[in-house]
């Protein structure tokens, strides 16, 4: 763990921020760790962050130091997207533990801060379909195969049962009556922005298809309605997409498909 003397931390927020900052993702928002602090098990974690936070003291102070204060654990995400077979969201959750207070040597004592990754990794993954049912707020489509410790297990047609926490479910469920896909994606800073068109394009198609025969709007070639309306759907003001649109129009080509233009098109409005 790396000791940061003379730093204080004054809330959840800011230990998030700093986590963030240590693993190299921080322009990711602090709001995002608020997501995921049902996935941490605080009481597994408890023994082996004493033990961390003793051995990083010992290693900076000199004597026999004691430490006081106070901990966060903070998972952070790396996204990651897979159209393999039913396309999902994967979460690589990284475990950190933030610890601020004081470091006490016998005869002075020390403001300091400490960060540092603990425990192991978890992944969790989310198929599109799930995350369109909670968009409709319809999870009720899907069976419940099992719950347990504030977890549910669901059956989704043509993948491999799915284990979310409840309340990551209810804070992502909440978050999307507030802001579009898009915007909640870009919370996760330049990774969540990276795969936005591509998840957005999907989700998209699977809302456009009107047979069964017809191909997913993401694999169509694109139109100008389309992709105005995609924007729209982004929380992009009209006329903001149609100054990206205009921006991205050189680098259109007939044989794109939707997915692709899209793509072109934010990447195009990240420059404006």
């Amino acid at each position: 763990m790396k000791v940061l003397h003379g730093r204080q931390i004054k809330d959840f927020r800011e230990a998030a921020d700093l986590a963030f900052r240590d693993s190299g993702t921080d322009d990711m928002r602090s709001s995002v760790a608020d997501l995921f602090k049902s996935v941490i098990d605080v009481t597994k974690q408890r023994s082996e962050a004493e033990k961390d936070i003793t051995t990083a003291i010992r290693g900076r102070y000199r004597g026999n130091p004691t430490w006081d204060g106070t901990r966060w654990y903070i998972a952070v995400p790396n996204l990651g997207y897979d159209t393999r077979g039913t396309p999902h969201i994967t979460i690589d959750l990284k475990m950190y533990l933030v610890a601020a207070g004081e470091v006490e040597t016998g005869d002075r004592c020390y403001p300091a801060a400490l960060v540092g990754p603990i425990g192991k990794p978890e992944m969790l993954v989310i198929p599109l379909v799930l995350l369109q049912a909670i968009l409709d707020d319809d999870l009720s489509r899907f069976v419940v195969l099992a719950k347990s410790a504030g977890r549910t297990t669901w059956e989704v047609p043509g993948f491999k049962p799915v284990v979310l926490p409840d309340d990551l479910v209810s804070r992502v469920s909440d978050t999307l009556r507030r802001k579009s896909v898009a915007a909640w994606l870009s919370d996760f800073g330049s990774q969540g922005r990276s795969i936005a068109p591509l998840i957005v394009g999907a989700l998209l198609g699977m809302q456009f298809m009107v047979t069964a025969g017809d191909l997913p709007l993401g694999e169509q070639r694109w139109t100008y309605e389309q992709l105005l309306n995609a924007l729209k759907a982004m929380a992009y003001p009209a006329s903001e997409a149609k100054e990206m649109f205009n921006r991205a129009a050189p680098n259109l080509r007939a044989d794109h498909t939707f997915e692709e233009a899209l793509r072109i098109v934010l990447q195009k409005g990240e420059q404006l």
